[in-house]
């Protein structure tokens, strides 16, 4: 039920809608070393940049599938979820590459990496 906070009561649907609109929200993605291979790197996306200072854990899906790839370009090595790689690829500019391996999610729980800060 839409609620407005500042009037402490329930806004009409006509209210609810009544500003409603499309916007496009800035959107990064970042890498994380794995702590026991520094040259593999977990890719995460996120929308809310401000919280990676104090970022403490990375999320998977146990039942995902996910890949790790080399930039070919770059010589790099990236961990992102399969059902994710199209857009990975076009947000990291990366124009070839290669799967080196599918990994099931359950795989890659408890893993550690080298926090940013």
């Amino acid at each position: 039920m839409p609620f407005s906070t500042a009037c402490n009561t329930v806004l009409s649907n006509f209210e609810a809608g009544s500003n409603y609109k499309d916007v496009n929200d800035p959107a990064i993605i970042i890498t994380f070393p794995m702590e026991e291979d520094p040259n593999v790197n977990f890719i995460a996306w996120t929308t809310t940049p401000w919280t990676l200072p104090s970022n403490l854990a990375l999320a998977v899906n146990p039942t995902f599938t996910y890949v790790k790839i080399q930039d070919e370009e770059k010589q790099k090595v990236y961990i992102c979820a399969e059902s994710r790689l199209k857009d990975v690829l076009k947000q990291a500019n990366i124009k070839k590459h290669k799967v080196l391996e599918k990994i099931p999610g359950q795989s890659l729980v408890g893993k550690s990496y080298v926090p940013l800060f």
